[in-house]
């Protein structure tokens, strides 16, 4: 199955901040994860700080790849997640995913909010 979905990442200090664009499938989803996994790997405490706004969709089984990412991620040394998400999103993510967390996670469609919550991480 093709890939369906971009990125691009940046690392500043212990914060891996994304911009996913378009639909992701499981696949894409996947290709995500990796790049995750391989820009952080140097770091052995870190935060995800994700910012799909409105451009970014995930499709069902994307759905369920996104929060084995995000369990994969707690294992290798991420603290926390902040995901910047407009409404649709937000209570969808912060229900499905914090119960299967060992860390916080906090989504949101508020910047200050989100940066606030990145702060009391670090």
């Amino acid at each position: 199955m093709l890939e369906h979905g971009e990125y691009s990442l940046e690392l500043k200090g212990q914060v891996l901040h994304t911009w996913p664009v378009g639909s992701f499938n499981r696949p894409g989803l996947l290709r995500y994860q990796r790049g995750v996994l391989a820009a952080t790997e140097p770091l052995d405490r870190w935060v995800l700080f994700e910012h799909p706004k409105n451009v970014a969709a995930v499709t069902n089984e994307a759905m369920e790849a996104l929060g084995e990412t995000y369990q994969l991620i707690s294992q290798h040394g991420c603290i926390g997640i902040a995901c910047e998400v407009g409404p649709l999103f937000k209570d969808r993510i912060n229900q499905s995913f914090r119960p299967l967390l060992d860390i916080p996670l906090l989504a949101s469609n508020n910047e200050r909010e989100l940066e606030e919550f990145i702060a009391e991480l670090s």
